[in-house]
C-alpha cells in the first residue's frame, strides 16, 4: 500500500480555506483541546505583560490561566460563544492577515492549529510578529504531518493544510524568533511520540539576531590576509 504525501510545499494557497469556528466541530476536537491546555499550562507563569491576543477561533477556546490580564479574541467571523466572555476579555471580529493593533502592543499571542486553516501562513506571521512587544511570546500549535492525518485531506468538513515542523521554525527564525520548546503532544493519555497528532512550538520574539552574520565580519578582514590574495604576487 503507497501512501501518497499531500504536504503543500507552497505558503500561499490559491484557493481560501473555511476555518472550523470551534473544536467541537473536528473530530477529537475536545481532546485535542484539552491536550494543548495541558501542555501550554507550564508556560504561562512566564509571561509578562497585560496584552493576550488569541487570534482564530480555536485559539480562542483553549482556557489559559492569566488573571488580571486583558485577553484580547480575535476572529474572522462572530465567535459562538462570544456570550461566554469574561469581563477581562474582548472580542474583535478582524482578518488575521491585517491585525488591527500598533506595532509592539501585545506580550503574548496564542496560534492554536490556526495555520492549518490559513490561505497566506506568512502573512498571518509577518502580523503577529509586527504585533508583539520585544521579548513577547508565541505559542503556536500544528496537525503533525507525520501522524495517521496524513491519509486524511479533510478534518470533519473541513480540508486543512500541512506543515512539516522544520519549515515553521524555518519561518519563525527568519522572523527573529527564538524557538524555546518544540514538542509533540498526545490526545490519548499516553505519552506523545513522533507521530503524535499534535505539535507545540513556543518561541519568543528578540530584537538582537540569533545568527552569526559572517558577512559583516569578512568586511573587517584586511585584503591581504583573505584566502583569495594569500599566493598572489606583484607582477
Amino acid at each position: 500500500m503507497m501512501i501518497r504525501w499531500n504536504v503543500k510545499w507552497h505558503a500561499k494557497s490559491a484557493k481560501p480555506f473555511c476555518a472550523p469556528q470551534s473544536w467541537r466541530q473536528l473530530p477529537q476536537g475536545k481532546a485535542y483541546c484539552s491536550a494543548l491546555e495541558v501542555a501550554l499550562a507550564p508556560w504561562l507563569a512566564k509571561i509578562g505583560g497585560y496584552q493576550i491576543l488569541k487570534l482564530g477561533a480555536l485559539s480562542t477556546e483553549v482556557t489559559t490561566n492569566l488573571p488580571m490580564r486583558h485577553q484580547i479574541l480575535l476572529s474572522e467571523k462572530t465567535l459562538p460563544n462570544s456570550t461566554a466572555l469574561t469581563p477581562n476579555d474582548s472580542f474583535i471580529q478582524a482578518e488575521l492577515t491585517a491585525l488591527p493593533f500598533i506595532q509592539q502592543e501585545i506580550n503574548a499571542v496564542f496560534l492554536t492549529n490556526c495555520l492549518n486553516f490559513t490561505q497566506d501562513p506568512h502573512q498571518v506571521l509577518r502580523e503577529v510578529h509586527r504585533v508583539l512587544a520585544d521579548d513577547g511570546w508565541l505559542f503556536l500549535s500544528l496537525f503533525n504531518p507525520l501522524s495517521l492525518l496524513i491519509c486524511k485531506n479533510k478534518l470533519g468538513e473541513f480540508p486543512f493544510r500541512r506543515y512539516s515542523t522544520w519549515r515553521i521554525i524555518d519561518w519563525l527564525e527568519l522572523l527573529n524568533f527564538e524557538i524555546l520548546e518544540r514538542q509533540n503532544l498526545s490526545i490519548t493519555g499516553r505519552r506523545a511520540h513522533l507521530f503524535s497528532p499534535l505539535i507545540l512550538i513556543v518561541a519568543q520574539k528578540r530584537t538582537y539576531p540569533l545568527t552569526f552574520n559572517t558577512e559583516k565580519e569578512r568586511t573587517t578582514i584586511p585584503i591581504f590576509l583573505q584566502p583569495t590574495e594569500a599566493f598572489k604576487t606583484n607582477a
